[in-house]
């Protein structure tokens, strides 16, 4: 019964006691968030506080503090859809690990002032708040160096136009040592852009390509031009050095010729004659053959005109 008294009563106390804890340097707080396009925010927070005995009571407060400090910064983020929140226990510090997976910016409504705000202006997201554990203290000497256990880092889709922290391409960041009070102020496109160097290979690639293709150009260009010049039939390499050799003129088939019996006389030798015989043949006259003319066809005659019949005489 005492323990569950207990339990209703520490986180009370604890949060009254967050800002002495945060003075002594035993907060843990580190932020990586990204924006989309979407509206929405992914990444994760940190928030811890320094474990200094390891008792289930000591536990307990610490855990406690942290949720504290996690409500004053995020409000009810830790329960809002999209949001995983593990314990969180390292470097000897204990708390809780938000984890984001595009969540809406209106989760982000702490209850603090200075609580971490996201809005949407256009085409722009406005990212602003403070991370302030000083408090008055009145406490003297010298700042506490950076540890890093209060960093901040946010990546804004594309460029950033404004901010007062460390840009680093898109991603904009700040940082403070435990008893400084942070500001952290942002502005930056909600649309996505290429990268320089993303934009720079595909020119590459895109001229690469131009390259390639007007070399397999003029490569075909000279290959029609040969195959046009080339003659129409080419020699075996092993013949390549013979002369060609001309090919035999066409003869025309010769004539045909009269036989020996029809023009030429027999090569025989005279047949002797009686002289009989050869009186008879020089008184007979020669035969000779009637001229094969054609009969001369008749002219045509003209028509004759028929005669005026004589005229009466008076």
């Amino acid at each position: 019964m005492a323990r569950n008294k207990t339990r209703r009563i520490l986180p009370r106390l604890l949060a009254m006691g967050v800002l002495v804890l945060a003075l002594a340097g035993c907060v843990r707080f580190q932020a990586d968030l990204t924006l989309t396009p979407e509206n929405s925010v992914s990444g994760s927070i940190v928030v811890a506080v320094i474990l200094s005995d390891d008792t289930d009571e000591t536990r307990e407060g610490t855990l406690a503090s942290a949720d504290q400090i996690a409500a004053g910064l995020l409000g009810e983020l830790a329960t809002s859809p999209g949001v995983t929140s593990t314990e969180y226990e390292q470097d000897g510090y204990l708390g809780h690990l938000l984890t984001f997976d595009h969540v809406p910016l209106t989760a982000f409504s702490g209850t603090e002032p200075g609580a971490l705000h996201f809005a949407r202006e256009g085409d722009e997201y406005v990212f602003s708040g403070a991370i302030d554990f000083t408090g008055d203290t009145g406490s003297g000497g010298e700042p506490a160096e950076d540890d890093g256990n209060l960093t901040v880092k946010l990546t804004f889709p594309g460029a950033i136009t404004d901010t007062d922290g460390t840009v680093d391409g898109n991603t904009v960041s700040w940082s403070t040592p435990i008893d400084q009070r942070l500001e952290m102020n942002a502005r930056g496109s909600a649309t996505a852009a290429l990268p320089i160097g993303l934009i720079i290979g595909g020119v590459a690639a895109l001229l690469l390509v131009i390259a390639i293709v007007a070399g397999v150009l003029v490569v075909l260009s000279r290959r029609r031009k040969s195959a046009a010049a080339a003659p129409p039939a080419t020699l075996d390499p092993a013949f390549a050095a013979t002369p060609a050799v001309a090919a035999p003129a066409a003869v025309a088939p010769p004539a045909s010729t009269p036989t020996a019996s029809a023009t030429t006389p027999a090569a025989k030798a005279p047949a002797s004659k009686t002289p009989a015989q050869k009186a008879s043949t020089s008184k007979a006259p020669a035969a000779k053959a009637p001229d094969a003319k054609a009969p001369d066809a008749p002219a045509p005659r003209a028509p004759r005109t028929p005669k005026a019949p004589p005229t009466p005489e008076a």
